[in-house]
């Protein structure tokens, strides 16, 4: 596989239409210096300081780039619910959630898509660990308009909350694969999902990036997280972004079961209330349509026959049926098949 670094597209920001013609052709922009680089270093500052609070750093050790050292062996120790619950906390912040809407940011957006734009309020903070954490927090090579859906230009914008180096990974994208649309994925146990796409990547684009720097990427655009083989976090948000009159998926706007915008706004100042960021949705004539489980189902169907035949390949992707699917009966023959691979490895080491 040859590795190149990103195309620059920094110098087109002033030219809307040529920079939407370098989208169309590569699938995706490096845009350097489009968010504030002191709101970006806020909101990294309350993740890491949510992170120390949990007893996942080890302040008085330093890391790359002047970050602190992860607490590999805490992060390890710490039970699902501790984790989710620190998770929350630093994605519940309110400057998080400013910054993917940063006029500079909307702006770039609006003139790539040529029209008015829509935000998704389901944005993703990441704190991924070094590999030594425990399991790997790989990617794997993927698509987000299957997971996504909705409208079909929707555009993914990618920042860094800290600088990212060879060590701490980063996103890599492969440019030109957005043109045949959805790819068929295959069973890998090394991912976070269990899945990744099943077409040969010969080359892909990645380099180093830095606070107020966007990787804007487009629904159907390849690409994947790389390992952190560092010893600081790497830190990160997303956000999607659609044509504000196309159709919009349900799971888009609504938060996991357990986890309420309620619950969001009262970690807000004054509980959200009169915040135009609180609910900023409601009040937009969207096209909102439901979730199509029908992908899902299918590779559900095939983790499980795999998981049968005891394929180690199928491990990830059973735990991840058994925890989501929303067939009870799928998601537990999931669970008795997990359990098995886990004899069979035990059984084999």
């Amino acid at each position: 596989m040859e590795h190149h670094d990103y195309t620059d597209s920094t110098p087109l920001l002033d030219d809307a239409p040529r920079l939407a013609d370098r989208l169309a052709e590569d699938g995706y922009l490096l845009l350097r210096g489009v968010l504030p680089a002191a709101e970006v270093e806020r909101v990294r500052d309350l993740v890491l300081a949510t992170a120390a609070a949990a007893g996942w750093l080890h302040a008085a050790e330093a890391a790359e780039d002047g970050l602190p050292a992860v607490d590999v062996e805490a992060m390890a120790r710490c039970g699902e619910p501790d984790r989710e619950a620190t998770r929350r906390a630093m994605w519940n912040r309110r400057e998080f959630h400013a910054l993917m809407h940063s006029p500079a940011l909307l702006g770039v957006v609006e003139g790539l898509l040529g029209e008015p734009v829509f935000p998704h309020p389901r944005k993703v903070l990441r704190l991924v660990p070094p590999e030594a954490a425990g399991g790997s927090f790989v990617s794997g090579w993927h698509q987000d308009h299957p997971g996504v859906q909705g409208s079909a230009r929707t555009l993914t914008a990618w920042t860094p909350l800290a600088p990212v180096s060879a060590r701490s990974g980063g996103l890599a994208v492969v440019p030109g694969s957005h043109r045949d649309g959805v790819l068929p994925l295959r069973l890998s146990a090394g991912t976070i999902v269990g899945w990744e796409i099943d077409t040969a990547v010969d080359a892909v684009r990645s380099g180093p990036m830095w606070p107020g720097d966007v990787l804007v990427f487009t629904a159907h655009t390849v690409h994947g997280g790389g390992r952190n083989t560092g010893r600081g976090p790497r830190l990160s948000a997303d956000c999607r972004y659609q044509p504000l009159r196309e159709p919009v998926c349900r799971d888009s706007l609504e938060l996991d079961v357990g986890h309420s915008w309620d619950e969001v706004y009262r970690t807000w100042p004054g509980g959200g209330v009169d915040d135009p960021l609180a609910r900023y949705w409601h009040e937009l004539p969207l096209d909102v349509v439901d979730y199509d489980r029908r992908a899902d189902s299918v590779r559900e169907r095939e983790a499980i026959a795999a998981g049968r035949n005891h394929d180690p390949r199928a491990a990830r992707a059973l735990r991840i049926t058994a925890a989501h699917s929303a067939d009870p009966a799928v998601a537990a023959e999931a669970a008795a098949l997990l359990s098995a691979l886990d004899r069979d490895a035990g059984g084999a080491a």
